[in-house]
C-alpha cells in the first residue's frame, strides 16, 4: 500500500496537478483498496476452505475413533464371551469329573458289597458242608461205637478257631479273602 505522499510524489513526476492529481490518488486507493479487498475475500475463501477441509479431517478421524473404540469394544466382548465359555466348560468338566468319581465310587462299594456277599454264601456254603461232613462222622462214629463197644463216640479233635468277621473299616479285602481260603482250606 502506497501511501498519500508517496502518490502525490508520483503524480507530480508524472506531471500531473491539481484535480488530476487529487484524481489519480484517490484512483490509486481506489485500486489499492480493492486489490485488499480482493486480497481478503480470497483469505476468506481459502480459510473457508480450509475450515471445510478441516472439519471434514475432523469428522474423518472422529469417525475413525468411534470405529476403533467399536472394534476393541467387540473385541472386550468377545474375550469376555470366551472367557465365560472357559469358565462354563471347566465347570462341566469339573462337575463331570465328580460324577465319575461319584459313580467310580459307587461302583467300588458295589463291587465291594458283592465280594461280601459272596464270601458270606461262601462261609455259609462251608459251615453247610462241614456241618454235614460232622455229622456224617458222627454218625459212622455212632454205627461204629454202637457196633464196636456199645455206646456213642464224641468227635476228637478241636472244631477249629473261628475266622473274624470282615470289618470293612480296618480290613482289606484282598487280605481277608486270603485268610478266608486259608480257613476254608484247614477245616477240611
Amino acid at each position: 500500500m502506497a501511501t498519500v505522499q508517496t502518490l502525490k510524489n508520483l503524480g507530480e513526476q508524472m506531471g500531473l496537478k491539481g484535480t488530476e492529481l487529487r484524481d489519480f490518488i484517490k484512483e490509486q486507493q481506489d485500486l489499492d483498496i480493492e486489490e485488499r479487498n480482493r486480497l481478503r475475500e480470497e483469505q476468506d475463501k481459502q480459510r473457508e476452505h480450509d475450515k471445510i477441509q478441516q472439519d471434514k479431517l475432523d469428522k474423518f478421524r472422529l469417525a475413525e475413533m468411534e470405529r476403533e473404540k467399536e472394534k476393541e469394544q467387540r473385541k472386550r466382548e468377545e474375550q469376555h464371551k470366551q472367557r465365560e465359555s472357559e469358565e462354563k466348560l471347566l465347570e462341566y468338566q469339573k462337575e463331570k469329573d465328580e460324577k465319575d468319581r461319584e459313580f467310580e465310587i459307587e461302583r467300588m462299594k458295589f463291587e465291594r458289597d458283592k465280594m461280601y456277599f459272596e464270601l458270606q454264601m461262601k462261609a455259609t456254603e462251608v459251615k453247610k458242608a462241614s456241618s454235614v461232613k460232622s455229622e456224617d462222622e458222627e454218625g459212622e462214629d455212632n454205627k461204629e461205637g454202637s457196633v464196636a463197644s456199645g455206646h456213642t463216640r464224641q468227635r476228637i479233635g478241636a472244631k477249629g478257631s473261628k475266622m473274624p468277621c470282615f470289618d470293612e473299616r480296618s480290613d482289606d479285602m484282598d487280605s481277608f479273602l486270603h485268610r478266608f481260603e486259608v480257613y476254608a482250606d484247614s477245616q477240611r
